[in-house]
């Protein structure tokens, strides 16, 4: 059976859906929802859900007086509910066992890599992204990102199947070009070219542009993305849940004080979710709070996972990203001003395009750009 990069796209893109509201299932957990239910007839409180778009291109030809295609494209998006974008094209690689070229990185053992083609002699998808990532992505262009994940078929996929988010490596496409034009002598991308991005199968800090362009060490996007996507989705969620309880008259404080214990429980089953999600020990990461939910674990819990560093590095940046919301909710009691949405941390995005004064996004293309690489890019509404 054919391996496909489209099969790719839609199995991480459903994790990282799964991933970005999973804090919801949380608050809906079976003590809130059998406490509030019967008693108060609620219909139960509702989080702005993540989705997942493709760029449609809704006018061709507009610069060219003839409406002939070539006058460049328009597309026309809707930032979404939740108002952050993270605008991703998906690569499907090729493993090779050998070293490409002598000067290459891969020429050291072990020679085992994965190749991504992010340019080629018939389609210029780098520049395209490249565009993207000075246009709508200004203020964060990083926003726009490559997808390199380590799986070599359709076998491997459904070995890894939930776990593909740490198979794959996030590259920023601004990040590529800022290390480009700092080698010596500066390097640049040339159109009509093949140019490819190479990841080792075994250590994804081991990353080079073509054979002999330079040795990529910028950073691995992804404890960002990942921390960013959580820490949007908790303040979405937590402030719906605390609207709902707001509209709810006649709470006596035994009541109020139900609410604050049982989100305390709900957040710390969702921290222990993630532990277990990302297979990493609370033992091994450098966050303060986990040190208030040592008696909540059992022993042994995690002694059978290998603490992978890159598990422990997003998880790191996640936990950092929650801090503010775990202070908050161990603070919480039945006062009024306490148990209140207005008094919600606001998370701040690192990584992710937010998008919430505007409803549609208009983006232009010039003319020379190919209309299927346009449409090939996906994005991600938080």
């Amino acid at each position: 059976m054919e391996f496909h990069e489209k099969t790719l796209e839609l199995n991480i893109t459903h994790e990282l859906l799964n991933l970005a509201d999973s804090y919801f299932w949380f608050l809906r957990d079976i003590p809130l929802w059998d406490y509030w239910r019967p008693a108060h007839r609620i219909p139960f409180f509702n989080v702005p859900k993540s989705t997942a778009g493709g760029f449609h291109i809704t006018t061709e030809g507009k610069d060219d007086p003839t409406g002939n295609a070539g006058g460049g494209f328009d597309v026309r998006i809707k930032s979404g509910s939740g108002g952050h974008l993270l605008f991703i094209q998906y690569k499907k690689g090729d493993l090779q066992t050998s070293s490409p070229d002598p000067k290459s990185e891969f020429s050291k053992t072990p020679h085992d890599h994965f190749k991504f083609k992010i340019n080629s002699t018939s389609t210029n998808q780098h520049f395209v992204l490249r565009n993207l990532a000075n246009g709508i992505g200004g203020d964060k262009g990083n926003a726009v990102v490559y997808a390199f994940p380590l799986i070599e078929d359709m076998a491997d996929l459904e070995a890894n199947a939930g776990n593909l988010i740490r198979k794959t490596k996030f590259v920023s496409v601004a990040d590529i070009d800022d290390q480009a034009k700092r080698q010596t002598p500066k390097v640049s991308f040339k159109k009509n070219k093949e140019h490819n991005f190479r990841v080792g199968k075994f250590d994804m800090s081991r990353c080079e542009v073509n054979y002999f362009y330079f040795f990529f060490g910028g950073i691995d996007r992804t404890p960002e993305i990942i921390a960013d996507v959580i820490g949007v989705k908790v303040h979405q969620a937590l402030e719906s849940f605390l609207k709902s309880i707001e509209n709810i008259d006649g709470q006596s404080d035994a009541d109020k004080d139900f609410i604050a214990f049982q989100l305390r429980e709900s957040f710390i089953r969702y921290l222990r979710y993630l532990l277990h999600y990302f297979e990493v020990s609370p033992a091994k990461l450098y966050v303060g709070f986990l040190d208030n939910y040592a008696d909540y674990f059992y022993p042994g819990e995690f002694a059978s996972y290998d603490n992978q560093q890159r598990d422990i590095d997003i998880l790191n940046e996640v936990f950092r990203g929650l801090s503010e919301f775990e202070n908050f909710i161990a603070k919480l009691n039945s006062r009024e001003e306490n148990l209140s949405s207005k008094n919600v941390p606001r998370y701040f995005t690192e990584f992710l395009l937010d998008t919430r004064e505007s409803d549609v996004l208009n983006i232009s293309f010039e003319g020379e750009e190919s209309k299927e690489i346009i449409e090939g890019i996906s994005y991600l509404s938080i």
